[in-house]
């Protein structure tokens, strides 16, 4: 097994901060163009833990001498599935728009896999600690957004303000 640079270390968390930065950027949007005051809460913690994980995250980088990334990816399934939010909050779209902060964030779980899944992740038990628990977390939201989306009917239904009352 080769030995782990620093470089490969700052670059694999920087993948990552870039996700949480395309998830903060995307629940951003929804949380400011949603009419539902519910909806708007669970959005903005969303927003808040994506920022929490890139610090979080970025603090790392730079204990591996790397800089942390201040955007988010430029290309590939993940920026465009936070780009077709807003086409969904254009049209007023509020399953179009769930689906898409559920395609976002099972993208950002798929990226947490991939990168405990290298060696660089897998031979520092530290890290694996916090990846693991971030991957948990954002598990967890995208549980929230699916409950959200199975309520097909209008917002704030009995089942939504439960999902909404025990998740935030």
């Amino acid at each position: 097994m080769n030995p782990i640079t620093n470089e490969e270390m700052a670059d694999t968390l920087n993948g990552l901060v870039k996700i949480n930065n395309d998830r903060m950027t995307g629940y951003q949007q929804v949380a400011t163009e949603i009419d539902d005051t519910s909806l708007r809460v669970v959005f903005e913690n969303m927003v808040n833990e994506s920022v929490n994980f890139a610090e979080n995250l970025g603090a790392y980088v730079r204990d591996f001498g790397g800089t942390p990334v201040t955007g988010g990816t430029l290309a590939g399934t993940i920026h465009q599935g936070w780009i077709n939010v807003k086409d969904a909050l254009v049209g007023n779209n509020r399953e179009a728009m769930l689906e898409s902060c559920e395609f976002g964030d099972k993208a950002a779980i798929e990226a947490y896999e991939t990168a405990l899944a290298t060696d660089a992740i897998t031979q520092n038990s530290e890290l694996k600690t916090v990846l693991n628990g971030q991957k948990s977390s954002i598990t967890q939201s995208l549980q929230v957004i699916k409950s959200i989306s199975r309520s097909k009917t209008a917002t704030n239904t009995q089942a939504e303000r439960q999902t909404l009352g025990n998740t935030y």
